[in-house]
């Protein structure tokens, strides 16, 4: 079988001849040398995530929105050996500023020093940007076409969509602190932002259900921050808008779930997608293949490769790769994916070894 050929078989409930093992090329930022080149030969997948509609909105990596009368500016410098960047949205209502400080190995991965949103009064400034966004969603299907035809057998695309409420808040917009009193004391623009947010969502789920992509992710980086309650209340409500648009498309729907959520497992069991995305064994992950296996019987699982393992002697990394063999137990509905960062010295080690593990 062909990358590709593993990927859908997985998909559709099918056992490839090989678990896929795949990688998101598009996380890697400047020369990268020639390993995925060298992966490839051997049978590795690639993986790239497209967005079907246009404005698309995720932070920190593709914030403007592109509207007359949104202004987003950028400001990038360096304060006391660390490359920092002020990014500014200015808008007919008002203006917002945040500032962001980059990993100094150089991933692309960035940390939120002052967030967008500080006081209540702030939602309504993101209100203005995400109802103009709202306003002008289109579809955005030619990228699909474009990505495919560079790909060819070698792997395939994913449709992502954006985050539900509670996690583009805490995750995107403000700091943990300000979004829970905000979801506990509910201010009037920030009742205003969950409205505008459902209303988002299902027109952006109507626009991915046209789209050529058969797996659809939505970008949720479920951690131990939500509660049981809030993700009942803000994440599965929006996985049922999506799950309804989609039926008899033939599409899968998945959930990017990076974090610590062993908290919420038996809330997951019946929410409807069908796959958990770039699942964290532990120790950094707080369940374990074979609790997953158990208790989500009818979900696929996108293992990410154990960020735990990164700087491990090769060695280890077989050990850890071989345990996720063992307790799956089967070819069927599991894929192994570079999915988070990974430093480049070990990157093509470490996949290599998932490469000799599952038999390529």
């Amino acid at each position: 079988m062909k990358p590709r050929e593993r990927i859908m078989a997985t998909l559709m409930g099918e056992e490839p001849d090989k678990i896929p093992v795949v990688a998101a090329d598009w996380l890697r930022k400047g020369s990268q040398g020639g390993w995925s080149r060298r992966l490839m030969e051997r049978g590795l997948g690639i993986i790239r995530w497209v967005s079907p509609y246009k404005p698309f909105f995720i932070h920190p990596h593709n914030m403007n929105p592109q509207i007359e009368g949104i202004d987003f500016t950028q400001k990038f410098f360096v304060e006391k050996g660390t490359a920092k960047c002020r990014n500014t949205f200015d808008t007919p209502v008002g203006s917002l500023t945040e500032l962001l400080r980059f990993n100094k190995l150089d991933f692309g991965a960035c940390a939120t020093e002052e967030n967008l949103v500080k006081e209540p009064s702030d939602w309504r400034v993101m209100n203005y940007i995400f109802r103009a966004s709202l306003d002008k969603l289109a579809p955005n299907y030619e990228p699909f076409e474009l990505e495919e035809d560079e790909l060819g057998d070698n792997g395939m695309t994913f449709a992502v969509v954006e985050k539900t409420p509670f996690q583009r808040s805490f995750v995107e917009l403000a700091s943990t602190e300000r979004t829970i009193m905000d979801f506990a004391e509910k201010p009037d623009d920030f009742i205003e932002f969950l409205d505008i947010q459902r209303k988002l969502h299902e027109r952006i789920a109507e626009i991915v259900a046209g789209c050529p992509a058969k797996f659809v992710e939505i970008v949720d980086h479920i951690s131990d921050v939500i509660s049981p309650a809030y993700y009942k209340e803000y994440c599965i409500p929006y996985y049922e808008i999506y799950s309804n648009s989609l039926k008899g498309t033939g599409k899968i729907l998945g959930v990017h779930m990076d974090g610590r959520f062993g908290h919420i497992k038996k809330e997951v069991v019946n929410a409807p997608f069908n796959v958990v995305e770039s699942f964290t064994v532990p120790p950094l992950g707080d369940l374990s293949i074979t609790e997953a296996k158990e208790i989500w019987p009818d979900k696929m699982l996108f293992v990410n490769c154990p960020p735990h393992l990164n700087w491990a002697e090769p060695k280890d990394v077989r050990n850890g790769f071989s345990s996720i063999l063992e307790e799956w137990g089967s070819k069927k509905g599991l894929i192994i994916e570079h999915s988070e960062e990974i430093p480049l010295e070990t990157l093509e080690t470490n996949l290599s070894c998932a490469l000799d593990v599952f038999g390529y």
